[in-house]
């Protein structure tokens, strides 16, 4: 796909001072005050703060569209989010202080839960709840700075909780579901599970946490924090290209008689292009700078930085919409959490990755739909099956709520595949166990580089460098709008 334009037309600019940073042959370049690497919210949110401010900034996006990790697509007369779908809080959420006074977010109906096991029997919802909330209250009272992780919690308290020990069997398929449904991390590898200290550090927002966007999805908070919302002719001209994969950040921590207003940092995208900034704000999510950060910047990032990138964790998780042709649960809101036995699993020898969906939800403003959430190496599995071999597993999942359920027929499936986009890499950042033993954090992320030891000519912004709010848009947006406010101070005195 070639280069497309968000924004209005730009002409290119020489820049006459870069033969003073780098020693090559002239070229154009487009001058700015900033660029902003990634477009998703937090790269949004920090154009709009900068472009608000009066400077001259340019957003370069590697996908054919904006939002990142926000990702809505159409579905019959309203939306669907691939990724992230609800306003999560209303106390200290920036999301939802930007669209609630425009009455963008609906409130949910209490679910009419249900637990069933993978034999298709029913757990009755009084123990089931019981046991959950044995759960919940041994992680509760659990040492945070123990630097260990929550599953370890967990699983030790099957040994120890009496609620627990009552009926083994049962607990064990509950633990199983609990690490599932919150994502607790570290199946292959221990060190990579979601840490106790993280339970401190990322603050939740009070409030419903479940604000849903009345069947517009969240994409519309793009059109908020853009200006085209309500009225899209007033949206901000703001320049974001689309298909502008960066292969490269150069920038300088000093150079002899270099004043700050110069260009200090180059940008080349892999189609050629060239660019040159004051300052650039990269927001690309931790595991694409896992998997580039050696080659992507230069000189390297410094070693606690890189510390940070490799610590924290990308949880990987997906979404599959079903369509039925007509609802067949009893009753709408509703949430079916599926309790695992090791004995049923053997049914899915050749679906295992069927085997790690957790709970279907109902959907607003889709009354035919179920989501089903899928977690971890059963994600990873199932984005690398054709989309007939999920609907076909899908299919036979069903097979367990047939016993209780009259099911309808499936007429089509949607899903996500966050882990295998090479520009995602995965749903939302976490605090492992080894970032609590080797030392890094969100705000470690989160700190410049600069040049002279005094000017931030590369920052970073993106959910994950969010210092309390990380996994969620609204740490996403606060972070942009941080960076923004941190270059905006510097730039405007200048």
């Amino acid at each position: 796909m070639g280069t497309e334009k968000y924004g209005h037309e730009q002409g290119e600019v020489l820049c006459k001072n870069r033969s003073q940073i780098f020693a090559s042959d002239l070229v154009p370049w487009q001058l700015m005050d900033v660029i902003v690497i990634g477009c998703g919210a937090s790269g949004v949110a920090a154009l709009r703060r900068l472009h608000d401010a009066g400077l001259k900034v340019l957003g370069l996006e590697a996908d054919d569209r904006i939002g990142g990790r926000i990702r809505t697509v159409q579905f019959g007369e309203c939306a669907l989010d691939l990724g992230a779908a609800w306003c999560h809080g209303e106390k200290d959420n920036v999301v939802f202080e930007l669209v609630n006074p425009l009455g963008l977010l609906g409130r949910p109906k209490p679910d009419h839960k249900w637990y069933v096991l993978s034999n298709g029997e029913l757990v009755d919802e009084d123990k089931s709840e019981a046991l959950i909330g044995a759960l919940n209250q041994e992680v509760g009272k659990a040492d945070k700075n123990s630097k260990k992780s929550i599953s370890e919690c967990v699983r030790t308290a099957l040994k120890s909780n009496a609620t627990l020990k009552k009926e083994p069997q049962l607990a064990k398929s509950f633990v199983d579901w609990f690490e599932k449904n919150n994502h607790l991390g570290g199946q292959a590898d221990p060190r990579q599970g979601k840490s106790l200290k993280g339970l401190e550090e990322c603050w939740g927002c009070e409030g419903e946490f479940m604000l849903n966007w009345k069947g517009k999805g969240f994409k519309t908070l793009l059109d908020v924090l853009l200006n085209k919302y309500p009225d899209p002719s007033k949206a901000i001209p703001v320049e974001i290209l689309l298909n502008k994969e960066v292969e490269s950040i150069k920038w300088r921590t000093t150079q002899p008689g270099l004043e700050p207003e110069n260009p200090l940092v180059h940008v080349k995208c892999k189609d050629g292009s060239l660019y040159a900034a004051k300052s650039v704000i990269v927001t690309l999510s931790v595991g694409v700078l896992k998997e580039r950060h050696n080659q992507l910047f230069n000189p390297p990032l410094p070693a606690e930085k890189v510390t940070a990138i490799n610590t924290l964790q990308l949880c990987v998780l997906d979404k599959i919409y079903i369509e039925f042709t007509k609802p067949w649960w009893p009753k709408t809101p509703a949430c079916l959490s599926l309790l695992w036995r090791d004995e049923d699993k053997g049914n899915f020898a050749n679906e295992e990755w069927v085997t790690e969906i957790c709970a279907l939800n109902t959907v607003e403003y889709q009354p035919n739909l179920l989501l089903a959430w899928i977690y971890g190496r059963g994600a990873q599995e199932m984005e690398k099956c054709s989309e007939d071999e999920v609907k076909a597993g899908v299919s036979k999942l069903m097979g367990i709520f047939k016993k209780q359920f009259n099911v309808t027929p499936i007429k089509a499936i949607k899903r996500s595949q966050w882990a295998s986009n090479p520009l995602a890499r995965g749903a939302y950042s976490y605090r492992s166990v080894a970032t609590e033993e080797e030392g890094g954090s969100a705000v470690t992320l989160s700190e410049p580089l600069y040049h002279g030891g005094i000017f931030p000519v590369v920052c970073f912004a993106g959910e994950a460098t969010s210092h309390h709010r990380h996994s969620a848009v609204h740490g996403a947006v606060e972070a942009g709008f941080r960076e923004a406010d941190r270059l905006v101070a510097i730039l405007k005195k200048k």
